[in-house]
């Protein structure tokens, strides 16, 4: 275990006018979750012979959770020979506490409890394990390896739910043990059926009570039971959503419920039974619609009284109807309004939230475009977007809020990317991006009062059957908080990407939305120039900002000819994503009074998509930026001791040769990075400052 530096990034709106307060997150510790050698438990090799459906397992589903400083999370144990139910434990009240894990005897089931083939057992994804924490009593509550199993096939497995004693949630490390475990059951209630459950989730009220759910049947066809746990005992299983009716509306619900500021809300898509390759009756493939329901407190009962969006009571269980009209809690249909196929596709849950002034966001993926819908407590309609920076809930992320903030995390290139917008607004912006060397494959997060946790699978990049299934866990906490961001200097000149003067004779102009004024240089190749010419009032000293994306190169360098002045194989940041435009600054450019020519040339393949030019004037400053008065690395050229003197905070860097390889990255600590076992040379020295902006120094180390 070990604890990694802090990062804080903060977004600033670079031309607000007014102040105002943005979200931040900061990285406040990281941890491996898993020992040298041991791993979670990943489904590599082929899919239909050594898994089903998909290959993640761990991290998965509803299988985080924080309560009085500590952490828990579920996993399976690395290596379908052994597959191992896992449940670990981290005392956050104290600073480099370690991971304590129980280990369960009971294994993973897989794809029917059965061997596939005569090669072992065949691994499913359905088979999450959900874990939460009852404050009444202090017990540990883990429901898992369900995919809508009969007692007659599997009769000690088809249901699986193991409790703790009472009040041994919080024991010391040395006590946290198998031995605290009642033994499994299967069974929450005597003499209620948990046959053919499947996607568990245990929910913890404000009274310390749980809510469970599961849907019992198939994909199609299924129906939405809870029960609650009042720190004695369950009740009887009682129906929230049918979905076992007759064709064509016989369908299941896919999403979840969560207790946000004193409410249980549920928000879900349907499925209905007849969306398959071969009949889409009702008009789309797989999922369709956004729906949002709610109830005052605690449901314990059927009796509950719900309510749909416009605070109209409905009758429990919800019945969807594939006639819109007749259904009381659709709240919209990305189908219908962003679908480009004949059946618009959507396969993932909606990721969504509500805020505590309540207003309402959902984000959904459909025919590959990210949709959102959102709406104020006193807008009377959902209004709704698509593409752009909006998140991509397929990446299996959940939409959170913060007062009156709402963020979503995301991987992005296999690094952890949180983007925000405020309440009843579209604006994503991106206000933080990781800088870890390990790169993830998938993640589940939690969100509790001002903290942020996110559990992490490594992406080792071996799909070898006995190697690739197990993998490195992770556990990063964030804080979040606000910040009141003042107006800041504008750009003196702004030259979109599309309007060179001169360019190479194959250049595409692409769109999107995403993109300043809609359009950008599309697949911007090697040995391709653009040329601009612009006019300065005053001759000085000014800063030149070039707003670039590259999705996945590390290597993406530029030839940069400002007037007379060269910057050859400028390293151009990575930004994880063709619809994220980064900032790369070259500072204290001199330029000429009346016209100036800038031509940027692409040195690397298909690695970059230019979107604007943005000149600043040095004689107005930027606290939030780097600049002349804020950033200094010296000596230059240097033994490999430099110092960079800076006011910012949080600074890190990259090392990059003069060809572009990234060698070296981190944190500048003490304002001092020592180079001196690199070889004589020139390089370029990347700084990231605090609100993810970058600039970049070429050195000479001799």
């Amino acid at each position: 275990m070990k604890n990694i530096f802090c990062l804080v990034f903060v977004f600033a709106f670079l031309n607000s006018t007014f102040a105002q307060t943005e979200l931040v997150a900061t990285l406040k510790s990281a941890s491996s979750v898993t020992e040298d050698g041991e791993g979670g438990l990943f489904f590599a090799g082929e899919r239909d012979v050594n898994f089903r459906f998909g290959k993640r397992i761990s991290p998965h589903g509803d299988c985080i959770d924080v309560i009085n400083g500590y952490a828990f999370v579920t996993w399976y144990k690395g290596g379908m020979d052994k597959r191992n139910l896992m449940l670990s434990r981290k005392n956050l009240n104290v600073e480099n506490s370690p991971w304590v894990t129980i280990e369960f005897p009971h294994q993973h089931v897989g794809q029917g409890g059965e061997l596939f083939n005569g090669i072992g057992i065949r691994g499913d994804s359905h088979n999450t394990a959900a874990i939460a924490i009852s404050t009444i009593d202090n017990t540990i509550h883990i429901i898992y390896d369900l995919h809508a199993y009969r007692r007659s096939s599997l009769p000690s497995v088809f249901f699986n739910y193991s409790v703790s004693e009472k009040e041994k949630a919080f024991v010391p490390d040395e006590d946290f043990k198998l031995d605290i475990f009642k033994p499994k059951q299967t069974e929450l209630k005597s003499g209620q059926n948990y046959e053919r459950m499947t996607y568990p989730m245990i929910h913890r009220a404000e009274d310390g009570s749980l809510v469970a759910r599961y849907r019992r049947g198939g994909s199609g066809n299924g129906d939405i039971l809870m029960a609650h746990y009042n720190g004695t005992s369950w009740t009887n299983n009682w129906l929230f959503h049918e979905g076992s009716l007759a064709v064509p509306n016989r369908n299941n619900m896919y999403g979840g419920e969560r207790f946000l500021h004193g409410k249980f809300y549920s928000g879900f898509s349907i499925r209905y039974s007849t969306n398959n390759s071969t009949s889409t009756s009702n008009g789309y493939m797989l999922n369709s619609g956004l729906y949002y329901a709610y109830t005052n407190g605690i449901p314990k009962n059927q009796s509950t009284q719900w309510f749909d969006v416009n605070d109209n009571p409905i009758s429990l269980p919800i019945k969807n109807n594939i006639d819109a009209t007749k259904d009381p809690v659709q709240i919209g249909q990305p189908g219908d309004d962003f679908g480009t196929a004949t059946f618009p596709r959507s396969s993932s849950d909606p990721a969504w939230t509500v805020t505590e002034n309540g207003a309402i966001h959902f984000v959904q993926r459909v025919d590959n475009i990210n949709v959102h819908y959102y709406k104020k407590a006193t807008d009377a309609n959902f209004s709704k977007n698509a593409g752009g920076l909006i998140p991509n809930p397929d990446t299996r992320g959940e939409v959170y809020s913060y007062k009156n903030h709402v963020f979503m995390v995301e991987l992005i290139s296999g690094k952890i990317t949180i983007k925000t917008t405020l309440e009843g607004e579209n604006n994503w912006k991106i206000i933080y991006t990781g800088q870890d060397v390990t790169s993830f494959d998938h993640f589940d997060a939690f969100v509790n009062e001002d903290k942020l946790y996110v559990y992490l699978m490594e992406d080792t990049g071996n799909n070898t059957v006995g190697v690739g299934d197990k993998r490195p866990l992770y556990f990063q906490e964030f804080s979040l908080s606000e910040t009141t961001v003042q107006e800041d200097r504008k750009p003196i000149v702004v030259i979109e990407a599309e309007e060179f003067t001169t360019a190479s004779t194959d250049i595409t102009i692409g769109t999107n939305v995403a993109a300043s004024n809609g359009k950008y240089i599309d697949a911007f190749r090697n040995n391709q120039f653009l040329e601009y010419k612009f006019n300065i009032a005053e001759a000085g000293d000014y800063d030149i900002v070039l707003f670039v994306a590259v999705r996945n190169r590390d290597d993406s360098t530029m030839d940069v000819a400002i007037n007379v002045q060269q910057f050859n194989n400028f390293p151009v940041a990575r930004t994880g994503d063709w619809n994220i435009y980064g900032e790369n600054r070259i500072e204290n450019v001199t330029l000429n009074q009346g016209e100036n020519t800038i031509r940027i040339t692409q040195k690397r393949s298909l690695s970059s998509e230019p979107d604007k030019i943005e000149v600043f004037s040095n004689a107005v400053l930027s606290a939030a930026s780097f600049n002349k008065n804020t950033i200094n690395v010296y000596p230059n050229p240097s033994k490999g001791v430099i110092t960079v003197n800076t006011t910012a905070e949080s600074v890190n860097y990259q090392l990059i040769s003069a060809q572009g390889r990234l060698l070296q990255q981190g944190v500048v600590e003490k304002n001092s990075l020592d180079f001196s076992n690199k070889t004589k040379g020139i390089y370029f020295l990347r700084l990231i400052s605090a609100n993810n902006t970058t600039t970049t120094k070429r050195i000479i180390l001799e």
